[in-house]
């Protein structure tokens, strides 16, 4: 048995109220099937004699009792109204033309069979219900089409109950799927701003690193700068770690998001490392945040690839912001690929540790797509590279 969710009528109700609303109903229930049971039988009727009072009283008590626990127990609920309203209609306690009380009491029972009860025994217990009350019925009435109308009833609130079980179970399903999709998406995000930072980061420093080795004797200071450069960069990248590391902790005090503002400390680091950077935005900068963090992150990635594949001296950005969209482009003066003879595509490069390559690019265009818009790579024919997109979003 499992507990299913309360309808769209009765949801919101605590399980309390739902046990007090049952509480009402077998009550009605009672005093209705006690009305029903204090009828004199027709004289057509094949039942001719009529029970005391106290009987009728007691067959109504009783016939409350499935309807108040029919949450609690819906199974012993179930069997126990059969029972009872069978018995009822086979000793002519309750009148034939007074059936819609055990009627009612027995919908509402199998209404919750419907819903509480898993498939295999909810069947068994409607078909044997409907067999067992099909008999009592047919043998207490010589009008078989009421018959008929009865068990059709009955089936029906059998029925609709299971539809709404099956409806519950759909939508469980389909939120679960919801948040699965929604943690993937939130691992994708977080794996791409992980790639982002150190790929930019410690290309900086590797650059750096390369030039230090080579003026280590010749130019002592400007080997300081470089070791300067290093450490300072290293200090940002644990820095930035931490605080995409830090949003996977609900108690973390996450760091502001990177914007449009933070481009230039990007160009600079770039600088910094040997590459000549002019920056260009034009237009509005006030843009959603989320916007602004898929700018920084293209354009900081398409540096990066400038920095370790590009061979390029000047590197170029331009960003164009106008109502509902941003169009990045950066273009560099660099070979179509590194000294190595790797493609700057990303498609289907390996890079200097053997590991496929290209993730960079593949994060790139999964910030693009999620703004509409589609990324373009690849050579200029003048030489050099180019990546461009345009993100549109609602202005």
């Amino acid at each position: 048995m499992t507990t299913a969710a309360p309808s769209v009528f009765l949801r919101g109700l605590s399980r309390g109220q739902l046990l007090a609303c049952d509480a009402v109903l077998a009550v009605g229930a009672a005093v209705l099937g006690w009305l029903a049971a204090a009828e004199v039988p027709l004289a057509s009727s094949r039942v001719s004699w009529h029970e005391p009072a106290w009987v009728s009283a007691l067959i109504g008590l009783l016939l409350g009792v499935p309807v108040a626990v029919r949450r609690l127990r819906p199974e012993l609920a179930a069997w126990s109204a059969i029972a009872l309203c069978a018995f009822a209609s086979l000793t002519g306690a309750i009148p034939d033309y007074a059936g819609i009380a055990p009627s009612v009491v027995l919908g509402l029972v199998l209404y919750t069979v419907g819903t509480d009860v898993r498939r295999g025994r909810s069947v068994l217990i409607v078909l044997v219900g409907i067999a067992v009350l099909g008999v009592a019925f047919a043998l207490a009435t010589r009008e078989l089409y009421e018959v008929g109308l009865v068990l059709w009833a009955l089936g029906i609130c059998w029925t609709l109950g299971r539809a709404i079980r099956e409806r519950r179970a759909y939508a469980a399903q389909s939120a679960g799927q919801v948040t699965e999709l929604a943690l993937r998406a939130e691992r994708l995000r977080i794996a791409r701003d992980l790639h982002d930072i150190v790929s930019h980061n410690m290309s900086v420093i590797a650059v750096r690193a390369t030039i230090a080795d080579h003026i280590a004797d010749a130019r002592p200071e400007e080997l300081r700068e470089s070791l300067r450069l290093i450490a300072t960069t290293s200090r940002e990248t644990l820095a930035e770690l931490r605080g995409a590391l830090g949003a996977l902790r609900a108690e973390a005090v996450v760091a502001p998001t990177p914007g449009l503002t933070e481009l230039d400390e990007l160009v600079a680091a770039a600088r910094s490392a040997g590459l000549a950077v002019d920056l260009e935005v034009r237009g509005d900068r006030v843009i959603p945040e989320s916007v602004g963090v898929a700018v920084f992150r293209v354009v900081q990635e398409a540096v990066t690839n400038v920095l370790k594949h590009a061979r390029a001296t000047t590197c170029w950005i331009e960003v164009d912001l106008a109502p509902g969209e941003v169009r990045i482009e950066v273009t560099d003066d660099g070979a179509a690929g590194p000294a190595n003879g790797i493609g700057r595509s990303g498609l289907s490069a390996v890079d200097d540790g053997g590991e496929a390559a290209g993730q960079g690019l593949i994060g790139m265009r999964e910030r693009v797509a999620m703004f509409g818009g589609e990324l373009v790579a690849g050579p200029r024919p003048e030489g050099g590279w180019r990546v461009a997109t345009t993100l549109r979003y609602s202005a």
